[in-house]
């Protein structure tokens, strides 16, 4: 036999057959990789042979439940791994697997030294060739901090909506308190007698109308809020958007006059929205109101309102020529609660917060452009 037969020889018979040596380096390299990955998924792995009756755990899972160096699991200590309040569960799932049916579920377990953890627990039934059900083998992970942040999302959760129905009962009775202020107000500005009064003195006595029609308006609103508690239930219905600026607007005309503002508006692209009409004007009286509030003390206000369509999504527009905000200063504190950023005395805070929360719970977004000594402009997603 020449050199070249015998090495394609060799070569043939290294593809066919492997020596102990290499069947023993691929059982470390693949028990390498197996440790490997439970260590970086941090999952520990345990088994159960119903055969020769024998449980075992490995490392990963001997490190999370912290058991002595010799511990050697037995079937029966098995359910000691469980928290008491948690082992009736345990039981079910693992008889159900015995019979042939795989489980997945977050259970409370313990240490060998009886410290409780939530964990993510697998199983499933091990079969011979045959179909016959010869064991079970499962994963568990610790889920601990998990939960934990879980169970402190669902307690906040609970506080904020216990914060929501005190602040619908304290709307309600905000709203029940002003009703007869209103009333009050119209029927006054009704049955007074203009014929004797100066043109100016009528001109006053028309505004106290006009903003007694604004708060009797915005006050039927709030009991429609107060009423409804969950937005995802409520109706939404079309609303003019001109007619709710109109209202607005009147309800600020004394703040208007008294700032000289000039007020520039456009609807004609979107004249009518989806909403919450209550909604919608509020996030424009917050808007507007926070236009004049913040007025360059070097200019009058010039305020723009209008209305666009981009890309199939309807916007609303409102622009100030007034103080601007640093953005890289305050941007991120932008919409907090209880957040100022020119030191007016007469501020709370509330305005942009709720603005924002208004827009958010419609399922739009705000955004806002803005530069010191230049200006503002807050763009609202209403669709």
């Amino acid at each position: 036999m020449n050199i070249t037969a015998f090495t394609m020889k060799r070569r043939k018979n290294s593809h066919t057959r492997s020596s102990p040596m290499e069947k023993s380096d691929q059982f470390s390299i693949d028990k390498f990789y197996y440790q490997e990955i439970s260590a970086l998924t941090e999952a520990g792995g345990w088994s159960v042979d119903f055969k020769n009756k024998t449980s075992h755990f490995d490392h990963q899972a001997r490190v999370i439940l912290d058991v002595p160096k010799d511990y050697v699991p037995t079937l029966k200590s098995g359910y000691t791994f469980y928290a008491e309040e948690h082992l009736d569960r345990a039981t079910e799932f693992f008889f159900g697997c015995a019979e042939g049916k795989p489980f997945s579920t977050e259970i409370k377990m313990q240490t060998y030294n009886g410290e409780i953890f939530w964990a993510i627990a697998k199983g499933k039934p091990l079969r011979d060739e045959s179909g016959e059900i010869i064991g079970i083998r499962g994963v568990f992970r610790k889920i601990d901090e998990q939960k934990k942040r879980e169970q402190q999302l669902e307690q906040s959760l609970k506080l904020i909506e216990a914060h929501n129905s005190r602040l619908y009962d304290f709307a309600h009775i905000i709203s029940h308190n002003l009703r007869s202020q209103v009333s009050n107000l119209q029927m006054s500005s009704a049955l007074m007698d203009r014929s004797t009064l100066t043109e100016d003195q009528i001109e006053l006595v028309n505004n106290f109308e006009k903003i007694g029609n604004s708060l009797d308006v915005t006050l039927q609103h709030l009991n429609k809020i107060v009423s409804v508690h969950n937005i995802s239930n409520t109706k939404l219905e079309p609303v003019v958007i001109k007619d709710v600026y109109d209202r607005v607007v009147a309800g600020l005309s004394q703040d208007i006059r008294a700032s000289r503002a000039v007020m520039y508006t456009e609807f004609s692209e979107v004249e009518e929205v989806m909403y919450i009409e209550a909604y919608l004007e509020s996030i424009l009286q917050n808007l507007i109101t926070n236009a004049l509030r913040y007025k360059h003390p070097d200019r009058d206000p010039e305020i723009t309102v209008f209305t666009y369509e981009e890309n199939g999504k309807k916007y609303l527009m409102v622009r100030d020529n007034g103080l601007g905000i640093d953005l890289e200063k305050h941007g991120k504190d932008l919409f907090k609660l209880y957040k100022t950023f020119h030191g007016n005395k007469n501020a709370l805070g509330l305005g942009l917060f709720l603005t924002h929360n208004e827009v958010q719970a419609m399922g739009g977004d705000i955004t806002v452009e803005s530069k010191v000594d230049k200006g503002s402009k807050f763009i609202v997603t209403l669709q």
